[in-house]
């Protein structure tokens, strides 16, 4: 392997095996991420209305439920969503609109935290998997070694380091390019987030109170 590629392999070694420094935390050593992990966002968060925490009867409300589907969806837009909240809105009488909504935004709330804890769970078992991935590179590196010196004493080995040196190459190009998608996964908890907030603000200014 070419001194460049060593050193690169060295880096992402690194990252997978301590996480980004910003995020490291002895409670969370499988959380590769940059942003700080949390594992529950709360209405005081995302809401400045009246309390919405101890609502449940959205529970039994599918057609509530749907909408929420609908509204979590990042497939639809948020002006599309805006439109069916305020569609919702309408549609309930005035003396318990404020009721529903905050029964809707508390809906969102759970199913914005629900749809994030799969998605950490998601982070993290990759992340154990990479560090799973980096030791044993590390394991066939130190093997590689090890043929090296024996295939320079011994023509017979060279073989068995051509065979080990295509497996080491393979794994790191596959450690290397799931890596790189790391990012892409760690931005999909604060989208969540940043969805959640929309929506809690379009929901708060059809309320009277």
């Amino acid at each position: 392997m070419m001194p460049h590629a060593t050193r690169l392999l060295a880096a992402l070694l690194a990252a997978s095996l301590a996480g980004p420094v910003l995020a490291a935390e002895s409670s969370t050593p499988d959380w590769p991420c940059v942003q700080r992990k949390v594992n529950l966002l709360t209405s005081a968060q995302f809401w400045d209305g009246p309390q919405v925490d101890d609502l449940t009867g959205w529970h039994d409300n599918d057609a509530l439920l749907q909408l929420v589907a609908v509204l979590m969806s990042r497939r639809v837009t948020l002006e599309e969503a805006a439109a069916a909240i305020g569609d919702f809105a309408n549609k309930v009488p005035q003396e318990t609109r404020d009721r529903s909504l905050q029964e809707l935004f508390s809906a969102l709330l759970a199913s914005a935290n629900s749809e994030r804890a799969v998605v950490i769970s998601g982070i993290e078992r990759f992340q154990q998997r990479q560090r799973a991935r980096a030791h044993e590179i590390e394991r066939q590196g130190a093997e590689m070694h090890r043929l090296k010196e024996r295939a320079a004493q011994d023509e017979s080995v060279r073989g068995e380091l051509k065979e080990a040196e295509d497996k080491y190459n393979w794994d790191v190009r596959v450690f290397s390019e799931r890596q790189q998608s790391l990012p892409l996964a760690c931005e999909v908890p604060v989208l969540i987030e940043q969805r959640l907030f929309a929506l809690g603000r379009e929901v708060r200014s059809h309320m009277r109170d």
